[in-house]
């Protein structure tokens, strides 16, 4: 499409922030105002890392921003159908994962999966938009058929830490061969860890030699 019909495109059908709602140029992903914001919420994966007892069986992890103000509000529009930021931020990721991991060393991208159920309600898969805009970023194969979610209809959020351990155990190995694979893992937020604690483990358990984990946003005590 020509740029005079992307400006048609616009005016009747305008472009407007996920994060806000404030109308934006037709080409751009989040307001001025946004991106400031954003730019005040990075928060490296070493933040979130130091906070832990617990030791993490993934290799190390990448994460764009805290999670608050502009980050959860693009996050939460990305969950409800508005892709525009998952684009955005997995390309902000990319470009951490390549500052902060050994990039070079990654055979292949996965994310933690939906199931059937969940992806009807949703209309897509978020973190699977986010895990392929990050293998496009970094030229890796993307690999959606490492791992699968059964389907609870519980919502997370709402969950203790011990309930959100149990509850990873949603997540299962799909069978697929990632003997000697190193993976990197994607995901929206990082809170307590369990998804990836347990979507990593299963990856390791099938073979894979190592497994770094990426998210956009890393949730931290206030």
């Amino acid at each position: 499409m020509n740029r005079a019909a992307l400006l048609l495109l616009d005016l009747l059908y305008p472009n407007r922030c996920d994060c806000c709602g404030q109308r934006i140029r037709y080409d751009a992903a989040v307001c001025g105002e946004c991106a400031g914001q954003l730019a005040d919420l990075r928060t490296p994966y070493a933040v979130w890392a130091q906070q832990q007892t617990e030791a993490v069986p993934w290799a190390d992890g990448a994460a764009v921003w805290r999670y608050a103000d502009a980050a959860r509000s693009g996050i939460l529009a990305m969950k409800d159908g508005m892709r525009g930021f998952g684009r955005y931020a997995g390309k902000a990721l990319a470009a951490e994962v390549r500052a902060h991991l050994p990039a070079e060393t990654v055979t292949c991208v996965t994310w933690t999966p939906m199931g059937r159920a969940r992806r009807r309600r949703q209309g897509y898969a978020h973190a699977e938009l986010l895990g392929k805009t990050v293998a496009r970023e970094l030229h890796l194969p993307a690999r959606g058929d490492l791992l699968s979610e059964t389907d609870t209809g519980t919502r997370q959020h709402s969950l203790t830490r011990e309930e959100r351990i149990e509850h990873a155990k949603r997540f299962l190995y799909t069978g697929a061969d990632v003997r000697g694979e190193t993976v990197l893992l994607c995901d929206d937020i990082l809170t307590t860890g369990s998804t990836l604690r347990r979507c990593t483990e299963l990856l390791l358990d099938a073979g894979a030699e190592r497994v770094y984990i990426a998210v956009i946003a890393a949730a931290l005590p206030h």
